[in-house]
């Protein structure tokens, strides 16, 4: 599995990108093997974002292609863009996070 932690500013008003998270977040259903996103907002040092968890370098390599991904970069609304990715541990995963429900087994994964 692979988490993408994705954190940026913002150029409007946060009120504003906070109503537009709720028409956007749909979007991100189509990122095959997309097992969840969590948005994340710290108003008070301006930083906003997303905890992504993918399901194999594969479809993480495959959600940069897509123009949902771009479009974080290009996005007027957005600024100071930072995209970090890591690979996720299995074997003290297993003992201290649940499987996601639709993700791989990674109690059976061994450490990747």
């Amino acid at each position: 599995m692979r988490i993408r932690i994705v954190t940026f500013g913002l150029n409007n008003p946060s009120g504003a990108y906070l109503i537009n998270t709720a028409k956007i977040a749909p979007r991100f259903t189509s990122w095959p093997g997309l097992l969840g996103t969590w948005w994340l907002a710290d108003t008070a040092s301006g930083t906003f974002g997303g905890v992504y968890l993918l399901a194999s370098h594969e479809d993480a390599d495959r959600s940069r292609e897509t123009d949902l991904f771009r479009g974080m970069f290009t996005d007027l609304a957005r600024k100071d863009v930072i995209v970090r990715e890591y690979d996720v541990l299995a074997a003290p995963t297993a003992i201290t996070a649940p499987a996601p429900a639709n993700g791989p087994d990674i109690f059976r994964e061994g450490m990747q």
